[in-house]
């Protein structure tokens, strides 16, 4: 038998080294991702049983009951993933109370659909309601636009009974609160800011017309009411040479701030300044323009 040379066996444990190498590199790589992924949110929900209400803001919902009432025992929060759920007892039946950005009808309730099809419409503090009768238990989903609810009673209680139930719950939309909401907005809000000193540069007031909240009286004594009279201010007298200094010196972006009640942001000087907010409706306007 031909025995290995020295050299022959140099190269085998180079070999066996770099494949050493390369597979600790693959685990450090695939730790790397997990702490890349964490980084890149800068999320972390805290899921299962929370203390109260409060600590389901995270995933954007407030879910509570009136737990003054002598009917009302047993409360317990949770979160289930983007799921918020409140859980209680009304004299001794179970009763589930969930909401959530992301599911919706049965998805949401995590119970089985086992109803006839037959559907009663009500309201519930002053959202569009459907109810309905499974086998068993009573089910009721509704929505507010941004945050969906389903409440289920583990019985097939009477519309009494539920509408009873219904009366001693509390939802409030806190989907804002959500970090990953928080984190887009204020990369919007900056946006929002770089187009406003480029709106304001170009004087460009076809595109500004759609970005400011009316009626507009600025510092500077324009009374704006409508876009039409945006369109026929005098632009010198808007665009004022200190104002323009105030939003392109270097530094205006990266201080782009809040109000001290952080309901607007202001991007200039504190004297020569634009305000603006984001509305309801999700897009940002101009509120103020100190020029």
């Amino acid at each position: 038998m031909k025995k290995a040379s020295w050299m022959d066996m140099g190269r085998k444990y180079i070999l066996f080294m770099i494949a050493v190498i390369c597979f600790a590199g693959i685990c450090m790589g695939c730790g790397k991702v997990d702490d890349g992924q964490e980084e890149s949110t800068g999320i972390q929900i805290k899921s299962g049983d929370v203390e109260s209400a409060e600590d389901m803001t995270q995933i954007g919902v407030y879910l509570d009951v009136d737990k003054n009432s002598s009917e009302i025992t047993d409360v317990k929060y949770k979160i289930s993933g983007d799921i918020g759920i409140l859980s209680f007892r009304y004299s001794g039946v179970k009763v589930e109370l969930r909401g959530s950005c992301k599911y919706e009808m049965y998805d949401l309730a995590g119970v089985e659909n086992t109803s006839n099809g037959d559907m009663i419409t009500g309201n519930i503090q002053g959202y569009s309601a459907t109810y309905y009768t499974l086998t068993p238990g009573r089910i009721a989903f509704w929505s507010d636009g941004t945050i969906n609810y389903s409440l289920y009673i583990y019985v097939t209680a009477s519309d009494e009974v539920l509408n009873e139930v219904l009366s001693h719950i509390v939802f409030e939309n806190r989907y804002t609160d959500r970090a990953d909401v928080q984190q887009q907005i204020e990369t919007d809000s900056r946006a929002f800011a770089e187009k406003i000193v480029k709106v304001f540069n170009d004087e460009d007031l076809e595109t500004m017309k759609d970005m400011v909240l009316y009626p507009q009286e600025t510092s500077g004594g324009q009374s704006i009411a409508n876009e039409n009279e945006l369109l026929n201010v005098d632009k010198k007298a808007l665009f004022t040479d200190i104002l323009m200094k105030a939003l392109n010196d270097e530094n205006a972006l990266d201080n782009l701030r809040k109000t001290n009640d952080g309901s607007e942001y202001v991007i200039g000087t504190n004297y020569k300044n634009v305000h603006f907010r984001l509305n309801d409706d999700g897009q940002f306007v101009i509120t103020k323009i100190n020029n």
